[in-house]
């Protein structure tokens, strides 16, 4: 699963990234992610599709409407049409590979990255 090895990825830079495997949008797990949005103070989202009105957007609305200080990182497809290529080919265009999503939150986030021994 890719947000399992994207938390793999982050966690060798000391960040601990609770899972939540979400399989729909509708009606939101709000009693799951509102508490650890609470806990937590920053959640990520992934998703394959769309980002506009996907996933992402039922979080960001659910915590807004909640009240809870946390901020939300959206990763998913733009609304923008792509390329035919094959599954992995395009999650690679789209930034969607588990080291592509750890570079994304590791950037958003200001975490610095261990310097490279030679």
């Amino acid at each position: 699963y890719p947000a399992m090895q994207t938390a793999e990825i982050l966690s060798e830079h000391g960040i601990e990234a609770t899972v939540v495997n979400a399989r729909f949008a509708k009606p939101l797990d709000e009693a799951l992610i509102l508490p650890l949005a609470r806990q937590i103070g920053k959640v990520v989202t992934f998703e394959e599709g769309c980002l506009m009105g996907g996933f992402g957007s039922a979080v960001v609305e659910s915590i807004m409407d909640a009240q809870v200080p946390a901020s939300v990182l959206r990763i998913g497809v733009p609304d923008l049409l792509v390329d035919h290529a094959t599954p992995d080919q395009s999650k690679a265009a789209l930034g969607l590979t588990p080291a592509q999503m750890a570079e994304r939150i590791l950037a958003t986030y200001q975490v610095e990255k261990p310097a490279l021994v030679r």
